[in-house]
């Protein structure tokens, strides 16, 4: 169970993932743990991903970031 301070710190990131004009619109989810922040979800791009993860080690109280995003692969047309 995630403490109050953990719980802060997952608003805190989700929202400024939401607000960023790079990340808004991805499907990553935040969960806090003794100071480490777990990112999951897709991105669209590597750049997509590169900016959640630097808006994520940004908040204060995060001892480190676990990245599990992943980058769809848009299928190239013939």
């Amino acid at each position: 169970m995630q403490t109050l301070k953990e719980q802060a710190i997952a608003q805190l990131v989700k929202a400024r993932l939401s607000t960023d004009q790079d990340t808004c619109g991805q499907t990553i989810d935040v969960t806090v743990a003794d100071g480490d922040l777990f990112l999951i979800g897709w991105c669209d791009s590597e750049d997509q991903k590169i900016s959640a993860v630097r808006i994520a080690k940004g908040a204060c109280g995060v001892r480190s970031v676990i990245d599990n995003i992943r980058v769809r692969r848009i299928p190239q047309s013939i």
